[in-house]
């Protein structure tokens, strides 16, 4: 073998003009296959680590309980937080709320439709990477980035440079804003502007940054209360869809009831009427005869949603129930409310009257309180339940979610219909898990649709990155693409490069191919002869290529390009050209090139091979 690496050195350094001609086309297409795919790396880098992070998450846990508006809150965060963190065990990089709202920001003079966008800079331990990643997203042209969580400022906020000019503010000036909290209500608060940032990420340029804790106050969140959650992964590529699927199976809803003590509102509390003397009699004798009224009567009772703004289930319901008072359309009506006949009894109550429900909140220490109409009864069962109370999703919703109650209470104190129950799918839950999306297409429409069906409970989806950001992704496949096309483009000219010189060389060493035959060399030796001098010169230029790769790439990383308002911006880090080559995939390159190079000389080498040698030794050109 030795002999053989001796003799191929001493035949490339034969014929130095020609090889060093089809070296450098190799080194060429090295040069160009390396810098595509390092610039592909890059891109990569950009989309998930800098756009897909902070727009998506690599996976999203989306909430809304908007019931017919945008408004990203789930009730109980320790509970969310620890499903998914739970599912995503030693993957997890860090997760975080995402909480944002679309405001009008008024400035000195101008106003600007913005988004403010919560961040978390005070419970967050970065790593060295990520304060990299985060200096070099947010650029600081005056002020400090840690200002916004000076607890001393009223509301510190870091805006771009864009949108400072067109709002006429500089730093320590005074943003006011109008907004919507959670409860709907219409809001002004004062923002201070403590820093001004440049930012060559289009998607950055339109907000403004405040601390997540600072946001969550002025929206009315409480302590307990969060937003969507966004995951950061070590590996998104692999584990993003794998890790959005365990959590959406972790995700699935339980039955949604409040287990409350009912008592009857009577408007007249027992008092005699001046104008009736017999109804206060009564009543009077009524209080003698029981020493209670009915409107002093406490009975624990469990009140169940109904999903009545969907028709098929509301007409569910309504197969599925008796009245024995109240109209249809009044007791499944958006304020409906039906009372099992063992309660109305109980309770004392017809029709029309009215019940407080009290009940205590998972959270909250002050018990919650409500009222509601009767606006029917129902002839109860074992199947419907006797001590249950059916309210219209409307009705049920606003008041389960404003005083979250404690769903994991001994289950022998409440009723809920069994599985196998007709009218159990036109029950309400804690929830709705919409299902998985495939695309940002599909997502939208599946958005759409849930919004068209008017429930009242919120919803719950989740997401990968490739579902929630494809669109953006789609610039990773292009990137890829061009990649590919290099490949074939070297491949074609290494095939033909080592095939027609490998032909001149054959024919030029026809006769030396011959002698070396007839002085005993063996038809593998002079195959491997060929394919070893290929695989040296391959080798060489490969080697050559990829520092020319290298000089290259270090010479267009130091091009500045001035595309802030272009999209293309997402492309380059600090206006430059985001160039991210590895070991692995500068190895796996030139080996591709190695194989390529190999598999071309093998043919011409094995007709050199089996050439006779008494054929070549009369050979004559």
């Amino acid at each position: 073998m030795k002999f053989l690496f001796v003799v191929s050195l001493r035949n490339l350094f034969r014929q130095k003009r020609r090889n060093i001609l089809l070296g450098s086309a190799i080194a060429f297409g090295v040069m160009i296959l390396i810098i595509a795919n390092s610039f592909s790396h890059g891109i990569s880098d950009i989309l998930f680590n800098k756009i897909v992070v902070y727009v998506a998450g690599h996976v999203n846990v989306s909430v809304n309980e908007g019931r017919g508006r945008d408004l990203p809150i789930f009730r109980d965060k320790e509970r969310l937080v620890q499903i998914v963190t739970e599912q995503a065990g030693d993957e997890l990089v860090e997760y975080n709320e995402g909480i944002a709202i679309f405001l009008q920001a008024i400035g000195n003079g101008k106003v600007q439709n913005m988004v403010l966008v919560g961040v978390n800079t005070v419970n967050r331990r970065l790593t060295v990477k990520q304060r990299q990643e985060i200096d070099e997203s947010f650029q600081m042209i005056s002020g400090r980035f840690k200002e916004l969580s000076n607890s001393s400022i009223e509301n510190p906020i870091v805006l771009s440079k864009e949108k400072a000019d067109a709002l006429s503010v500089k730093l320590n000036d005074i943003v006011r804003i109008k907004y919507r909290n959670v409860y709907g209500q219409t809001q002004s608060s004062r923002l201070t502007v403590v820093g001004i940032m440049s930012n060559d990420n289009i998607f950055m340029q339109g907000i403004m940054l405040v601390e997540l804790s600072n946001l969550k106050s002025m929206m009315g969140y409480r302590p307990y209360e969060c937003g969507t959650i966004k995951l950061t992964l070590k590996s998104p590529k692999e584990d993003s869809v794998k890790l959005a699927n365990k959590i959406q199976a972790q995700l699935k809803p339980n039955p949604a009831f409040i287990l409350a003590s009912v008592k009857k509102l009577s408007s007249d509390n027992i008092k005699p009427d001046s104008d009736n003397i017999e109804i206060g009699k009564l009543e009077k004798e009524k209080i003698e005869i029981s020493g209670i009224t009915a409107s002093n009567i406490d009975i624990k009772a469990t009140l169940l949603p109904f999903m009545g703004n969907n028709e098929p289930l509301k007409k569910l319901m309504i197969s599925s129930f008796k009245l024995k008072s109240g109209k249809v359309e009044e007791v499944f009506g958006k304020d409906g409310m039906m009372v099992s006949d063992y309660l109305a009894e109980k309770l004392k109550v017809t029709t029309g009257d009215k019940l407080e429900f009290s009940f205590k909140p998972k959270f909250e220490s002050k018990e919650a309180i409500f009222s509601a109409a009767v606006k029917g009864i129902f002839v109860s069962d074992e199947i419907n339940g006797k001590e249950t109370i059916y309210t219209h999703e409307s009705l049920f919703y606003p008041k389960f979610y404003e005083n979250l109650p404690d769903l994991t209470i001994d289950l022998k104190q409440v009723f809920i219909p069994k599985d196998d129950v007709s009218f159990k799918s036109a029950l309400g839950t804690e929830w709705v898990l919409l299902d998985r999306s495939r695309n940002t297409d599909d997502l939208k429409r599946k958005l759409r649709a849930a919004a068209k069906k008017k429930m009242k409970a919120a919803t719950i989806d989740v997401n990968s990155m490739y579902e929630s950001a494809s669109d953006v992704l789609k610039l990773e496949g292009a990137l890829n693409l061009i990649t590919v096309t290099a490949v074939l483009i070297l491949f074609f000219i290494i095939l033909i490069g080592v095939i027609n010189t490998l032909r001149m060389t054959i024919r030029e060493r026809t006769r030396e191919i011959g002698t070396i035959r007839a002085i005993g060399m063996q038809k593998k030796d002079v195959l491997m002869l060929f394919i070893m001098e290929t695989s040296i010169l391959t080798f060489f230029a490969s080697i050559a290529g990829t520092v020319l790769a290298f000089i290259v790439m270090a010479g267009l990383s130091e091009i500045t390009f001035h595309v802030n308002d272009n999209p293309m911006a997402i492309l380059l880090v600090k206006e430059h050209l985001h160039f991210l080559p590895t070991f692995s995939g500068i190895t796996g390159n030139i080996a591709l090139i190695m194989f390529i190079a190999v598999v071309t000389a093998f043919f011409p080498a094995r007709r050199a091979a089996n050439l006779p040698a008494a054929d070549a030794l009369r050979h004559f050109e």
